[in-house]
This record gives C-alpha cells, sequence and structure tokens, in this order.
C-alpha cells in the first residue's frame, strides 16, 4: 500500500458473524436439552428396550419348550436351588461363551460358578440403576403359585390365553435396588407385592425413573406404569388366573 493511502474498506461476512455471536447462543440454549433426554428419556429408552430384550428372549423360550414358560429355577436331586431361570436363557441372549462354562449342576455361587456368575450381563441391568453389584439385575419375575413362576413347576401360555389372557399378565418387571445377582436362583416373592411402586425399592416393582417402571407382558409387549398404582391392581395385573377384572385406565 502506498504512503497516504487508505485501506479498502471490506464488509463483514453476515454468515461469519453468525457462526461467531449467534450459533454459540443456540448451541448453550439446546444443549442442556439434549443432555437432559439423553439423562432421562435415553435411559428410560434404554431400560424398556432391555427388558423387551429379555422378554422376547423368554417368549423365545417357550416356542422352544412346548409353549412352556421357564421354571423360575432349578435343584439338585435334593430340592436345593442351584440356578435362576436367567441361565435357561443365555444361549438365545447371544451369550453362548459364558453358558457353557457355568455347570448347571452346581450352585450359583459355587467355587465353579462364581468367577462366570460375577461377570456383568449389560441388557441385565437398567441404566438408571447405581446400587447394585456388578452382576446385578433390574429385571424378575414374580414368584408364588399364582403366578407364571410357581415355585418347582411351569406355567404354559395356552394356559394363560384361556384364564385372564397374555395381555393382561405381567411375566416381568423392573425391580430397583434389590442386590440380586444375575445367576442367583431369587425373583420377587408374590406376597412381596403389597405396596405402591413407589415405597417398593429394594423389595419389590420399583425404578429409578421420575414417573414409572417398566414391565412386560405375556403377549409381548411393554409398558411403563405409574409408581403409583394400586397395589391391588398390580396384583390382579401378576396373577394369570384370578379372573380379576382390571379398569381401563390405572
Amino acid at each position: 500500500m502506498k504512503e497516504n493511502e487508505l485501506p479498502e474498506y471490506k464488509p463483514w461476512n453476515f454468515k461469519l458473524l453468525l457462526l461467531l455471536f449467534v450459533l454459540p447462543v443456540v448451541v448453550a440454549v439446546i444443549l442442556p436439552g439434549i443432555h437432559g433426554a439423553r439423562t432421562t428419556g435415553g435411559t428410560r429408552y434404554t431400560c424398556m428396550n432391555n427388558l423387551r430384550i429379555i422378554g422376547w428372549a423368554t417368549y423365545n423360550y417357550t416356542s422352544m419348550s412346548g409353549g412352556s414358560l421357564p421354571i423360575s429355577y432349578t435343584t439338585d436331586a435334593e430340592g436345593n436351588r442351584l440356578l435362576s431361570w436367567r441361565y435357561s436363557l443365555l444361549d438365545l441372549l447371544n451369550k453362548f461363551n459364558i453358558k457353557e462354562k457355568i455347570n448347571s449342576e452346581q450352585p450359583w455361587n459355587s467355587v465353579e460358578n462364581l468367577p462366570f456368575s460375577d461377570i456383568q450381563i449389560l441388557e441385565f441391568a437398567c441404566p438408571d440403576e447405581d446400587n447394585y453389584p456388578n452382576n446385578g439385575i433390574s429385571y424378575f419375575t414374580i414368584t408364588g403359585e399364582e403366578t407364571l413362576f410357581p415355585d418347582g413347576s411351569s406355567v404354559t401360555l395356552d394356559q394363560v390365553n384361556a384364564a385372564d389372557g397374555t395381555a393382561n399378565t405381567i411375566m416381568l418387571t423392573e425391580a430397583a435396588d434389590m442386590d440380586i445377582a444375575w445367576l442367583e436362583p431369587r425373583d420377587i416373592p408374590f406376597s412381596d407385592v403389597n405396596k405402591p411402586p413407589r415405597e417398593m425399592l429394594g423389595t419389590g416393582p420399583s425404578s429409578h425413573h421420575e414417573e414409572g417402571f417398566n414391565v412386560f407382558y405375556a403377549d409381548g409387549h411393554a409398558q411403563e406404569l405409574s409408581k403409583d398404582i394400586d397395589p391391588k391392581v398390580l396384583r390382579a395385573l401378576i396373577t394369570w388366573n384370578g379372573g380379576e377384572k382390571i379398569p381401563e385406565e390405572f
């Protein structure tokens, strides 16, 4: 540039201004919402999806066993509990490498089986759970003579269809803070379902989600139920041949 010559004026690029000043404001407003979706709605969706995976695997098990649901736990000749019903789903969940290493004739916490029962299986845990062991679970059956998982025997889906109906019968439920290992032959006794789920953390159907808890029905559909559901209605949904009338809205 020659002496005394003014520099050429170049106007600001409008697009550049937009990027420098407007975009940071937009990000500051939207990003917290995205993060919230990931930490609330996102984990709820993952939890529901995990429950569906386990439920469909259980459903597939029935198709290979003449329509019978798995027995809630295996036993030895003396009647001692050995392994959870979840063991029978491992190959259906593509966990062949774990199942083949477990000795089905030994208890879940035997010296031989404990190294494998300590393995964490992500499908068995809700991402909103932070108060369970690495080998813990968030999804359970309800056990008892009136449920789909009576002690020592099994129920067929044909029986359920002929009674209360598969669409009205809960097969699996979410439950939080249970401190139960996935291979441990223990679930939720029907007698423990006696309060609203909001009051059953660590004892029965419950969750750490803000609104509700997830269940999977015997016909293959999943649903989020209110934590304030009437315990009588919840118990009616759990039994398969009680003949109870279920309200349209609960």
